[in-house]
Parts: structure tokens; C-alpha cells; sequence
């Protein structure tokens, strides 16, 4: 784990467990917690797009000199 990376640790009824690992192995995802990033990202992205362009977006532009 980078330092730029944190531990999330959720509950969750166990068919909404045995959905996400059913669906990871149907999926491309390479695991559970790919699962849970895109899922997280897309849902931001989706529901508070503001807040998505602030985080990911803009961070990711390359900063041009004025």
C-alpha cells in the first residue's frame, strides 16, 4: 500500500457480497476492490460531477505556465 493509499472497510449483507464476487468474475475487474473504486468513481462522476471534475480531473490537467 502506496502512502497515498487508505484501508475502507464497509459491511455489507452477505448476498450484496456473494452479487459483488459473482459479478467481479463475470466482470473485468481484477477484484473486489477494482469493483468498489469504479463503482465509487462512477457514482461521483455520475451524481456530483463538480465534485469528480475537482478531484480527478483537474488534478490530472497538466498545469500550463502563465
Amino acid at each position: 500500500m502506496s502512502k497515498n493509499e487508505v484501508k475502507v472497510t464497509v459491511r455489507m449483507p452477505r448476498t450484496l457480497k456473494r452479487l459483488m464476487t459473482e459479478f467481479v468474475a463475470r466482470d473485468t475487474h481484477i477484484n473486489e476492490s477494482d469493483l468498489v473504486r469504479d463503482s465509487l468513481r462512477e457514482k461521483i462522476q455520475r451524481d456530483a460531477p463538480d465534485l469528480y471534475r475537482a478531484l480527478f480531473i483537474d488534478k490530472e490537467a497538466p498545469k500550463t505556465p502563465c
